[in-house]
């Protein structure tokens, strides 16, 4: 039997659901820890960004406003993103079950960028440099192959109906994420390394039964999302929702503290 590595629990307190290192997902109940903690780490972004978006003054900082609450909506993408993927494989997200609640000052969930503490606070050249562009590094695998390979999915340019549902591709551009994550190679703790053993744990349980079996009617669509919010139903469009959610983490490595913004919000 095939079995899939992944970040495994960790012994903090008050967090049954945290993760780091390298596990094996053995069957759906593992997958489902998995998934849950791929939700707790989208929702663990959103507070930082948005306390530093609310501490600006209206009027002020409008571009470093509009960078923040740019990224505040792709969050929010990649968590409904997460959401679909978890009502399609049949576990229901949660934002109320205490071990997935943000804690601040902290880390990320998931053992994702170890050494990087988040926390809550008003809007910095510090917090920005030494938080936010932290979590926003770039998700590109290190192998040059891999990186063509990318690039290469990148073009087939999916076109999705309001539902979200793909109208355009052929069956082997359907394919190409399953290909990709089958041999790319992320650094170790970084969001693409994560969600790398996301995908692998769904190609592995997929695999051997039928996993996507959850209930259709439960998918939620945003025709005007910062992004592609794909209406998950089967393996393959659960591997574009999570290349979207990786694919995004490319768009913001620059410095958005170089400009108007000051050293702190008043």
């Amino acid at each position: 039997m095939n079995e899939t590595s992944t970040p495994t629990k960790d012994a903090r307190a008050g967090n049954d659901h945290a993760f780091s290192g390298a596990v094996t997902v053995h069957d759906r109940a593992e997958l489902y820890d998995l998934l849950r903690m791929a939700l707790a780490l989208e929702h663990s972004t959103i507070p930082p960004y948005l306390c530093a978006l609310f501490s600006l003054k209206d009027g002020q900082n409008r571009e470093v406003a509009g960078i923040i609450r740019s990224v505040v909506m792709e969050e929010m993408l990649h968590m409904a993103l997460v959401g679909n993927i978890m009502n399609a494989v049949g576990v229901t997200p949660r934002f109320d079950d205490p071990g997935l609640v943000p804690v601040y000052p902290g880390p990320l969930p998931g053992g994702v960028l170890p050494g990087l503490e988040v926390s809550l606070g008003a809007c910095s050249v510090e917090r920005v440099r030494s938080e936010f562009m932290g979590i926003e590094r770039p998700h590109v695998p290190l192998a040059p192959a891999s990186q063509r390979a990318l690039a290469a999915i990148g073009e087939h340019d999916p076109v999705l109906d309001d539902d979200g549902n793909i109208l355009n591709l052929t069956a082997e551009a359907l394919d190409a994420p399953r290909r990709f994550f089958a041999q790319a190679d992320y650094d170790d703790g970084t969001v693409g390394a994560f969600y790398q053993q996301v995908a692998l744990a769904l190609v592995d349980l997929d695999a051997r039964e039928n996993l996507f079996d959850g209930d259709p009617r439960r998918q939620v669509s945003w025709p005007t999302a910062p992004g592609r919010l794909y209406r998950v139903t089967d393996l393959q469009t659960a591997l574009w929702a999570i290349l979207e959610i990786v694919g995004q983490g490319e768009g913001h490595a620059q410095d958005p503290t170089v400009g108007p913004l000051p050293g702190k919000a008043s």
